[in-house]
């Protein structure tokens, strides 16, 4: 009985989840296509009638399997502050020290930076492809015409960076402070950005500054050196 192509790709797909948390968990050396195909309940054989080889389907991994981006993705917030209350919660649960062992085999951007930064071409333009995506999604609502937002930028640095130190830090404290540290940072670079004055509002406010100095500067001169007109200074003559 011919293989229909629904099936064709859900058998795909398992294999791709599996590869994507053994790679995860192990690296990309440290698996095989045997371990694959032994997780996902195939033969080796069957291996080959959906990927060419282990670099193409690390790179359908990379390309494909980003736990982070995709909860961004599902955000359904209708407004820019909206947005940025869901982005905050996204990040504050990804980046809490009780899902690190969770996160660490459901998110290819922080778990194989190594392993990539290691493979063929296609598995280093998927991962700066997701990379892309990702500081898309935390600037979205927010960024403006700008393409890589600045804060969203470097919130994905801290994602990314701070979840790979932990998991590779042997000492759990030390972990969990990294996450901590990182959760607030993140936090902080999501929130909106004051309102800065403009330039001409900044040198109108200088102006009036300085003019009021110099006639606090008047006054003290007037009262402290020569004697005030007035009826008090007429009288004092008049006695004299």
């Amino acid at each position: 009985m011919p293989v229909t192509p629904a099936r064709k790709a859900r058998t795909r797909q398992e294999i791709l989840d599996h590869a994507a948390r053994l790679f995860r968990l192990r690296g990309y050396e440290a698996t095989t296509i045997d371990d694959v195909m032994l997780a996902a309940g195939l033969t080796r054989g069957a291996f080959y009638a959906h990927f060419a080889s282990k670099d193409a389907l690390f790179a359908e991994v990379v390309r494909t399997s980003h736990g982070l981006l995709r909860l961004l993705r599902n955000r359904t917030a209708g407004d820019a502050e909206g947005l940025r209350q869901e982005a905050a919660r996204v990040l504050d649960d990804y980046l809490h020290k009780d899902h690190l062992g969770e996160v660490a085999v459901g998110c290819t951007l922080a778990a194989l930076p190594s392993d990539v930064g290691r493979a063929p071409l296609a598995a280093r333009l998927a991962y700066a492809t997701a990379l892309h995506g990702l500081i898309g999604e935390l600037g979205r609502g927010t960024a403006g015409s700008r393409r890589l937002d600045e804060k969203a930028t470097a919130a994905a640095v801290l994602c990314v960076g701070a979840i790979g130190l932990a998991r590779a830090c042997g000492e759990r404290r030390l972990g969990d402070w990294l996450l901590r540290c990182a959760r607030r940072a993140a936090a902080g670079l999501l929130e909106p950005a004051r309102r800065r004055a403009s330039p001409a509002k900044k040198r109108s406010r200088s102006r009036r500054k300085a003019s009021g100095g110099r006639r606090s500067r008047r006054v003290g001169r007037s009262r402290g050196g020569r004697a005030a007109s007035g009826p008090k200074a007429r009288s004092s003559a008049a006695r004299r």
